[in-house]
């Protein structure tokens, strides 16, 4: 007699399913908020843009704040992840430094410090919390590289974390797309910016 318990189909699938339907609604919204501003985004947009209904949206998501908050704090995270990617190559630092830059300058959106400001007055001090922390994993996989970099002597040694900080500026470049063309794309802007960077502008 088989004595196993019968086994209860479908609820490892559904968990699955709610987990990318969730993870959709992250990335999308993320993307229409970089895009469209906080203002300019809806609950019932987001919905539409994931092709699920509004009532999934706020199933996950209690209210927009909420939403604004896991999405950025999640695109953040993403961006952790492909800096550090991008960065632990076995390529030197200032290669690294390029693949970074043109990484960022293939995903331009408006400035993020703009957006915040615009969504402040909706937020709680929790959610500010939560995405000044995840934006600071960004800061800290770069000023970890330029330690490493300072060790190796690669480069001189000085403040690591205010290295992270001025590189991420010298990126946010991002959002002035008109330049980024007027200087021959995203390739000839990264090198150019990583050369400026680099080298400073101090005469050789």
């Amino acid at each position: 007699m088989n004595s196993e318990l019968p086994k209860k189909p479908g609820r490892p699938k559904i968990k699955i399913e709610n987990n990318l339907t969730r993870e959709k609604i992250l990335k999308t919204s993320a993307h229409l908020f970089l895009t469209y501003g906080y203002e300019g985004v809806s609950m019932e947009q987001v919905a539409e843009a994931c092709s699920v209904t509004k009532a999934s949206v706020y199933y996950y998501f209690k209210n927009k704040a909420n939403l604004f908050s896991v999405a950025v704090s999640s695109m953040f995270q993403r961006i952790t992840i492909q800096t550090e990617k991008l960065l632990h190559s076995s390529n030197g630092l200032k290669h690294k430094l390029y693949e970074v830059t043109l990484d960022h300058l293939m995903r331009p959106h408006i400035d993020f410090e703009t957006l915040l400001k615009e969504a402040a007055f909706s937020l709680t001090e929790n959610h500010i919390q939560e995405i000044r922390g995840a934006e600071r994993e960004v800061h800290k996989a770069l000023e970890d590289i330029f330690k490493q970099a300072m060790e190796k002597g690669e480069i001189v040694v000085t403040n690591p974390l205010l290295l992270a900080h001025a590189f991420s500026t010298v990126a946010m470049i991002r959002n002035k797309t008109d330049l980024i063309e007027e200087l021959g794309g995203p390739q000839k802007t990264a090198q150019a910016l990583v050369d400026l960077f680099w080298e400073g502008i101090g005469p050789k």
